[in-house]
């Protein structure tokens, strides 16, 4: 063989090779997996849950009545001084005769149909910066009502622990289903005791 029937052969082998691979790895786009079209904006937006009720929270003054609408409000109210003997603070470790601040809560429904309330969650925190306090929970009634009829109130008994020279307080109190979705804004109390 001549040396161009060489070069012939190598070239020819060369272009079979070069279309062979080019038409293979163009195919393999096609054939390994599934072509997707191009993504336009409706293809970018995801399927999105419903949203879950939700409130934005409320601050006010310690001595403030909060009206969450409908005629439902909410107030503290006879705030107190104490010491329990022999107490536990689970957050500080502390055991002994501890000062405690207790008051009032009062909610009522001036509306015309019941409220319900739920469960509550409440978290209390005292002192300049504040700092988060545990509930001895000394009070006679320490549990929110559940629903508040028509015309009507009702009452129940919060404390936390706190020193003497803590003069400054926080209660926030949410109300929320046994699903823990929320009845209500959660509202927050802060202020200074006397």
């Amino acid at each position: 063989m001549t040396r161009t029937g060489w070069i012939t052969i190598v070239a020819a082998t060369m272009a079979a090779l070069i279309v062979g691979f080019g038409a293979g790895w163009f195919t393999h786009g096609t054939t390994v997996r599934p072509s997707t079209p191009a993504a336009g904006p409706q293809d970018t937006e995801q399927p999105t849950e419903p949203a879950e009720p939700g409130f934005e929270p409320v601050t006010v003054d310690l001595d403030q009545t909060h009206a969450f609408g409908d005629g439902f409000t909410i107030r503290l109210t006879d705030f107190d001084r104490g010491m329990e003997e022999g107490g536990v603070d689970p957050i500080t470790g502390e055991e002994g005769d501890l000062p405690y601040v207790s008051w009032r809560v009062e909610v009522s429904n001036e509306g015309g149909e019941p409220v319900q309330t739920g469960a509550a969650t409440r978290t209390c925190e005292v002192g300049e910066p504040l700092r988060e306090s545990g509930s001895p929970a000394l009070g006679a009634n320490v549990n929110p009502p559940e629903a508040v009829e028509p015309g009507g109130s009702d009452t129940w008994d919060e404390d936390c622990w706190a020193d003497e020279d803590d003069t400054r307080l926080q209660y926030t109190v949410e109300f929320h289903d046994q699903d823990f979705v929320p009845l209500h804004p959660p509202v927050t109390f802060v202020g200074d005791l006397e």
